[in-house]
């Protein structure tokens, strides 16, 4: 039963709405809007309303068309006042992105169970992030004429050039699209319940449910940006720029476009310098591989210019004009299980400061640089053809570490732009080689143990010594601690010798026979590893702790262990936050962000005696029983300045009146 609701028929079809949810409370919702910024001026245009029975009640009810009749604005509230009084669960595919256009318009949201179909059908299918929005998942389900509908309308939109604003669209198409994407969400909805069931994954969608809840909060609250910072860093950037555009030039002798490639080429070529990197097509290529193995002044400083203009266009200027950034967390992002995010993406914001000058380096500063380029080939598996001079070492430097100096002018900082709001304090919690411990935790014996137990364990050493017989005060300890933590988690995610190789500076054949030491010296991680992979080859899939399943094509089984490692974390963490947000339920404090393995709080100022300790503990305390380590920094005046936070006042921890008067009542107290 389908209908677009009219003025007329308003209340005929509200309380056919109200029969169902009397019935059962739970209602499939999807909203059609004027754009997609639900924190920005976009609105919604028309909401679509339907029972999770696909076959049952659809409806669409009109609210900003350009054409046509939308509903008068008290049956809009009405309709809100009814949500709000009989709804218990709210379904959706994406259902924060529609929740967060209603709750503008008065729905009540955070006192309801959030049921997002898109993470029902990552727990079952694990195929690429494109392929889980609703047309190709229904598609796969259930054929073509399942979504003609969707093409259809959308050839339409995009004729009558509706497609960039569907509030331009007539009520009865939009409001006819909008109600089969709503029978076509019950319809995935009451079938990956049932496939969640059988595969006895309940008790993880139930987490993920309560977790929607939380990270809906997150980008409701955001988090605060100081423009006067973004504006300021933008004219430094573009001073700096044009100096290196300055130098690059004058090294080139001629002007050119320094963001061409093919002008890039023709003056490298004009110098007698070819492009050490070729195309699939046998061309020269200026990629960043070939700029870093061009001993050449001028190569350093074009990845210079590129590095830093990306800092400008990516991060810089899309906040000069807002106050608040809201990101968008997606738990059914990543196959693993991890938390992803986007617009923008929290885990390509840099940690690390930039540095506006070049300094004068001396040899340790050369080295500093050395190491930083090792470990960049190493991360993007890039071949070192030979040395760089120190001119050009030099053009590196502008990359510093992440201890960030907001007295230093000189200096810029991605992170500084996100700060806390008035009264607050942003306080940073990171879990300390949370991959690690996981790993470790899967072939626990009593020396991992003792590893894992360990004050201020640094695991790559501990693993070293196990691997690879090496003492702390040996010549080669370094080299093979780096060894160990390549193949440690070389092993995690579940990269080949040749890769390997590369990272370690050796051979694929050597990269072997380390990593055979290494298996041989970490008792149980070959017999883990090996289990996996004959668990993925025997039966194509494999469960973390929490029951989360993984399908895996048998031809990658070796990535078994990654989803495993990765997966558990995750879903650790997860089940963190939620403790975490239950504890904050009644404070002022709250969570704004997830990067990796690090949760940003904004704990308010008269909490921030007691509060953090409490959501620390809560952190380190886990059901299955990993050892875990939080670090605990106040990130002031910024989420890139950050030290370690103490209590600030002690009174009101101590009873003064019972202190001891004695050197034995002291010692007994």
């Amino acid at each position: 039963m389908m209908s677009v609701v009219t003025n007329k028929t308003f209340h005929e079809e509200l309380d056919k709405l109200k029969q169902v949810l009397e019935i059962d409370p739970t209602i499939v919702v999807d909203v059609e809007t004027n754009g997609l910024d639900s924190f920005g001026y976009n609105q919604i245009c028309g909401i679509g309303l339907g029972e999770t029975n696909h076959e049952g009640l659809s409806q669409y009810y009109p609210i900003r068309h350009h054409q046509g009749e939308n509903l008068e604005w008290g049956l809009v509230e009405e309709l809100i006042s009814v949500l709000n009084q009989l709804v218990k669960n709210y379904i959706g595919y994406n259902i924060k992105f529609d929740l967060h256009f209603l709750e503008k318009e008065g729905l009540e949201v955070l006192n309801k169970k959030l049921i997002d179909v898109i993470v029902m059908v990552r727990l079952i299918e694990h195929s690429d992030t494109k392929e889980l929005a609703l047309t190709p998942t229904g598609k796969r389900n259930y054929g073509e004429e399942a979504v003609a509908y969707d093409i259809d309308t959308k050839k339409l939109l995009k004729s009558n050039k509706w497609h960039k604003d569907f509030s331009l669209a007539p009520p009865d198409i939009l409001g006819d699209y909008c109600k089969k994407d709503v029978i076509l969400t019950a319809r995935i909805y009451t079938d990956y319940l049932r496939k969640i069931e059988k595969t006895q994954q309940t008790k993880i969608f139930e987490m993920e449910c309560e977790l929607t809840k939380v990270l809906y909060k997150m980008e409701q609250r955001g988090i605060s940006i100081d423009r006067k910072y973004a504006k300021n860093t933008q004219e430094s950037i573009l001073s700096r720029l044009e100096d290196v555009q300055k130098e690059i030039h004058e090294l080139a002798g001629q002007e050119f476009n320094i963001s061409s490639p093919k002008q890039i080429g023709e003056v490298f070529n004009e110098m007698g310098i070819e492009s050490p990197v070729k195309t699939s097509k046998g061309n020269d290529s200026w990629n960043e591989a070939a700029l870093i193995n061009i001993n050449h002044r001028m190569a350093g400083l074009i990845r210079q210019y590129r590095t830093i203009d990306k800092l400008r266009s990516t991060y810089i200027e899309p906040y000069l004009e807002i106050d608040t950034m809201h990101t968008n967390f997606c738990n059914w992002g990543t196959a693993t299980g991890r938390l992803s995010s986007r617009e923008p993406n929290l885990q390509n914001i840099p940690r690390n400061h930039f540095k506006l000058i070049e300094p004068l380096l001396d040899d340790d500063g050369l080295q500093n640089i050395r190491d930083k380029i090792a470990a960049i080939v190493g991360q993007k598996g890039i071949t070192m053809e030979g040395e760089l001079s120190d001119d050009v070492l030099g053009t590196w430097s502008f990359i510093g570490d992440e201890s960030f100096d907001d007295t230093d002018k000189d200096q810029i900082a991605i992170r500084r732009l996100f700060v806390p709001r008035p009264n607050y304090t942003l306080v940073g919690f990171d879990y300390q080689q949370m991959e690690v411990r996981v790993f470790m935790s899967y072939f626990r014996n009593e020396t991992i143990d003792a590893i894992l137990t360990k004050d201020d364990v640094d695991f790559h050493g501990e693993a070293a010594k196990l691997a690879f017989n090496v003492k702390e005060d040996d010549e080669q300890y370094k080299f093979y601690r780096q060894m160990a933590k390549a193949i440690t988690f070389g092993t995690i995610y579940g990269i080949g010798n040749k890769k390997l190789s590369q990272q370690l500076g050796t051979t694929p054949r050597e990269a072997g026979k380390y990593k055979r030491q290494y298996f041989d010296g970490m008792k149980g991680s070959k017999d883990f590893f090996d289990k996996v992979v004959e668990t993925v080859e025997r039966r194509g899939w494999i469960k973390n702790r929490y029951g989360r399943q993984y399908l895996i094509n048998k031809d990658f089984a070796y990535k078994g262990v990654n989803y495993l490692v990765q997966g558990t974390s995750a879903d650790l963490l997860s089940e963190r936050m939620l403790e975490v947000d239950n504890y904050l339920k009644d404070k002022k404090s709250n969570i704004l962000l997830q990067v990796h393995d690090e949760i940003i709080c904004e704990i308010h100022n008269t909490e921030l005696e007691k509060v953090p300790y409490e959501i620390r503990d809560l952190l380190q305390t886990n059901s299955l029983d990993i050892p875990l380590v939080v670090d605990m920094e106040m990130c002031s005046p910024s989420w890139a300045s950050k030290k370690d936070l103490k209590p600030t006042v002690i009174e009101d921890w101590i009873d003064w009146s019972d202190l001891p008067t004695t050197d034995k009542e002291f010692i007994d107290w």
